[in-house]
C-alpha cells in the first residue's frame, strides 16, 4: 500500500494566528515543531496500517524557500518533497498510490467560525469556484488526486476543515478534529500531543477500511477566481488564458483535473 500525505499549516493544534504559520515571524519555529509532530502521527499511523511507502509532501506556503517540516526530524521510513508550484503541487503522486491524506488542513475563504479560511492566496482571493462550484483547496487536492484514481482516506485539522471535507466525500470520511474557532478568532486546541495520539490513531483506522472512491468528475472544468479588489484582478490582465467578468473577477479554463490550478 502506498500512501501520499499532504501537509499544510493552518490546520495544526494550536495554531490560531498568521505569523504562527509563517516564515520568518518569532512564533513559527514553535508550530514547525508541532507539524512535524503531528505528520509523525500520520507517517506512523500509515505504516501501522500496513503501508509499504509514504510520500510526504511539504505543502505550506510559508512565504520563503524552506521547508516548513523539520526533516531532519520526520519518520526515517517517509520520502519527503516540496511543490515547485501550484501547476506541479503534488509531484510524485500517480495511479500506483492507494490514499491521499490531508493533514493541518483549513477551510475555504470566507468559512465562518474557522481558523485562518483561505483559499490559495489569503490576502487577494476572496473565492474559487469550479464548474460553478465553491471550494477550497481540500477539494482541488482531491480532485486532482481523483484524476489518478486515487481517494482522500483521512483530513485532520480544525473543525470547520473536517465539515467541508464531508461534505465533497462523505460524513463518513474518518477525520481528526484538531481545534476549533471562537467567533473572535481564539480556538480551543486539542494538546498537541494528544493531537498526535488521535492522528496516528485514526490514520491507521482509516487505512485499514475499504478504499474510498476517489472524489472525482471528468472535465471540461471552468474555474473563476474573484479577488477582494480589482487592482488585485488586475495583475492578471496581460493572462492570456485569463478572461475578465467584471471589475474583480476572471475566469479560465482546463481539460484535465491536474491543470485546474494552472494560471
Amino acid at each position: 500500500m502506498k500512501v501520499y500525505i499532504l501537509t499544510d499549516m493552518e490546520g495544526i493544534s494550536m495554531a490560531y494566528y498568521w505569523e504562527q504559520v509563517k516564515g520568518g515571524e518569532p512564533f513559527y519555529p514553535r508550530y514547525r515543531q508541532i507539524l512535524t509532530m503531528e505528520t509523525n502521527a500520520a507517517v506512523q499511523g500509515a505504516f501501522a496500517a500496513g503501508a509499504t511507502e509514504v510520500i510526504v509532501n511539504d505543502g505550506h506556503g510559508a512565504g520563503g524557500p524552506e521547508y516548513n517540516l523539520i526533516w531532519e526530524e520526520l519518520d526515517e521510513r517517509a520520502f519527503i518533497e516540496k511543490p515547485d508550484s501550484s501547476a506541479n503541487i503534488l509531484p510524485s503522486l500517480d495511479e500506483s498510490f492507494d490514499a491521499l491524506l490531508l493533514v493541518g488542513y483549513h477551510a475555504m475563504a470566507g468559512t465562518p467560525y474557522s481558523v485562518m479560511p483561505h483559499t490559495q492566496n489569503s490576502k487577494a482571493w476572496k473565492s474559487f469556484r469550479l464548474n460553478g462550484t465553491e471550494c477550497g483547496e481540500i477539494a482541488q487536492m482531491a480532485l486532482i488526486a481523483g484524476e489518478y484514481g486515487v481517494p482522500v482516506a483521512y483530513v485532520s485539522g480544525d473543525k470547520a476543515a473536517v465539515a467541508e471535507a464531508r461534505t465533497f466525500f462523505g460524513d463518513d470520511l474518518p477525520a481528526t478534529v484538531v481545534k476549533e474557532a471562537f467567533a473572535s478568532g481564539r480556538i480551543k486546541s486539542l494538546n498537541p500531543r494528544e493531537a498526535a495520539r488521535r492522528i496516528r490513531s485514526e490514520v491507521e483506522q482509516a487505512l485499514k477500511l475499504p478504499k474510498r472512491k476517489p472524489y472525482y468528475f471528468p472535465g471540461p472544468y471552468r474555474m473563476e477566481i474573484e479577488f477582494n479588489t480589482k487592482e488585485q484582478a488586475d495583475t492578471l490582465k496581460d493572462n492570456v488564458r485569463a478572461a475578465r467578468l467584471n471589475d474583480t473577477t476572471v475566469a479560465y479554463s482546463a481539460d484535465r483535473a491536474s491543470h485546474i490550478l494552472h494560471l
